[in-house]
């Protein structure tokens, strides 16, 4: 399908430690390699199923990259198994409970949000409640009509990052191998629930938005926006 312009590999089955998620089990699902993407595409409606399997209470952790939460699996038709820990695809810093991070709505807040202490803790707690955060994976949802959709999932940063991939314009391949990168050389094991630590951009925000596009007769057009903003707060 190169008339579409991306480079796609054909997915045969996605696990989620270690069970078949049914959102490829008729055989139509592929990918789409791109390294513009910070999260990893999941087509809509399956998304809500991958967001409640691979989120876990973050507990004491300040790094959820540690986090003890699921291996995710993509079989490609051609047997190669793509392997995603949660240091592969999880947001760094825990969320709590009340705050939305998501592709359709952005950044928000049902309640106050607690600051950053400078002592380093990602919570400010009262002697009467008890905060509760939890990590969630870098995804985003896709919604795509055909012939480029509906099930196509976008593999962005959480595996390219991992996976060093080699193009083959002559040929229409592409090829995978582990990128020679430090955190590909640890153990998965010996990282989860190590408590890490906050970065030291900590206030900074990524936002993601959504833009619709209008149809008409004479052309379609599907464009994938991302802006990232800083925002600094002066009190």
């Amino acid at each position: 399908m190169e008339e579409l312009g991306y480079w796609q590999v054909g997915i045969r089955a996605i696990r989620i430690a270690g069970e078949v998620v049914e959102a490829c089990a008729d055989g139509t699902c592929r990918g789409v390699l791109d390294t513009g993407t910070s999260h990893l595409g999941v087509p809509s409606p399956y998304d809500k199923e991958f967001e409640k399997r691979l989120q876990t209470n973050a507990g004491e952790l300040l790094d959820c990259r540690n986090a003890d939460a699921p291996t995710l699996e993509i079989e490609l038709w051609e047997g190669k198994i793509i392997t995603l820990y949660p240091f592969n695809y999880m947001r760094r810093l825990p969320l709590r409970d009340g705050i939305t991070v998501g592709s359709n709505e952005g950044v928000r807040a049902k309640s106050e949000i607690a600051p950053v202490s400078n002592a380093g803790q990602s919570e400010v707690m009262n002697d009467t409640e008890a905060v509760s955060r939890r990590c969630s994976p870098r995804l985003m949802s896709v919604k795509l009509p055909e012939p480029l959709g509906p099930k196509l999932f976008i593999l962005g940063e959480p595996v390219l990052h991992r996976y060093y991939t080699v193009y083959d314009w002559e040929k229409k391949k592409v090829g995978f191998s582990l990128a020679n990168s430090h955190r590909n050389s640890v153990d998965p094991a010996e990282l989860r629930g190590q408590k890490g630590q906050l970065p030291q951009e900590v206030d900074m925000l990524l936002m993601q938005k959504t833009m619709k596009l209008g149809r008409s007769e004479e052309y379609e057009e599907t464009v994938f926006l991302q802006v990232q903003i800083s925002v600094s707060l002066r009190l």
